[in-house]
């Protein structure tokens, strides 16, 4: 079940820059350090995240308690879409007799473990910062357009692709598209569960040359498939490259270029930080955009 399903809009930021951060599954820490390399300012640049900022890492809590800060801006991800499945009937009663999944959706398996440490057994309820928290999860839109015009880009989770993909010219849904659900204030159901799931057009770029830019589609930055570094395909902008994965106790990655991606937008780079170097990686991406 999905809890929210709007689609809201921002200005352009004429004042500072914007910045993508990649899936953090708990890494606050490698965010951190992204954020004190670019120097953020939070009186004029703004943050947005592409979702899954839960589970698997060392601090999920902290990861959604980024939600309370007026500069950052996320989108719901298939993470925090199993939390709100898990938690609903709690959000409906307020009463917990313990952390069955009795809603049967993989949420504890899937890294959710964490919330574990704030279930109050003698009160039968989540501790109070994480009920804030939840809400605030509850409330999250599954896509954020930003700017008109040649600055406009959008922020998503997964994918844009249409249903019936293996059956049309064009594989994804467009700007058009998307001015049509933000008139109705809602995205087509039929079109949800690509935004959360969908690895076709990232995992189709590996065995085939999708081209890197889509007519009619304006940049859109997204997540939940992981690589060594960010790509485009179709207008998509991935930046998911695997933070969770950096972890030393999970996995050896070390100079394989995975970490917590952070994309300027502004500038069309990058900086990337892992648990395994010390430093942090800049490296250039131009965005390929049309030709006129």
């Amino acid at each position: 079940m999905t809890m929210n399903t709007t689609i809201r809009k921002l200005p352009t930021n004429v004042l500072g820059k914007d910045y993508i951060v990649g899936d953090l599954h708990g890494c606050i820490d490698l965010l951190e350090r992204l954020l004190d390399e670019v120097q953020f300012n939070p009186e004029r640049d703004r943050l947005f995240s592409v979702g899954d900022l839960i589970d698997r890492g060392p601090d999920s809590l902290a990861c959604l308690q980024l939600l309370t800060k007026p500069w950052c801006y996320a989108v719901q991800g298939n993470h925090e879409s199993m939390l709100l499945n898990f938690f609903l009937p709690y959000l409906q009663n307020h009463y917990l007799d313990n952390l069955d999944d009795v809603n049967d959706t993989n949420f504890i398996w899937n890294g959710g473990d964490w919330v574990e440490r704030y279930f109050m057994l003698d009160q039968h309820s989540m501790t109070l910062e994480f009920d804030q928290s939840l809400l605030l999860v509850a409330d999250l839109p599954l896509m954020w357009i930003i700017g008109e015009g040649e600055q406009r880009f959008h922020v998503i989770h997964a994918e844009l692709l249409k249903p019936e993909f293996n059956y049309t010219k064009t594989q994804v849904w467009l700007d058009s598209d998307i001015d049509q659900w933000l008139a109705q204030h809602i995205i087509p159901s039929e079109t949800e569960e690509g935004i959360y799931w969908s690895r076709t057009l990232m995992s189709q770029s590996s065995k085939k040359r999708l081209p890197a830019l889509q007519a009619g589609l304006s940049f859109t930055f997204c997540g939940h498939t992981y690589a060594p570094k960010p790509r485009q395909v179709l207008s998509h902008v991935c930046v998911d490259t695997g933070a969770y994965l950096t972890i030393k106790s999970r996995s050896n990655l070390n100079g394989r270029g995975y970490g917590l991606t952070l994309f300027d937008v502004k500038n069309e780079c990058y900086i990337s930080a892992s648990y395994q170097q010390s430093d942090v990686l800049w490296c250039d991406f131009p965005l390929v955009r049309p030709t006129h």
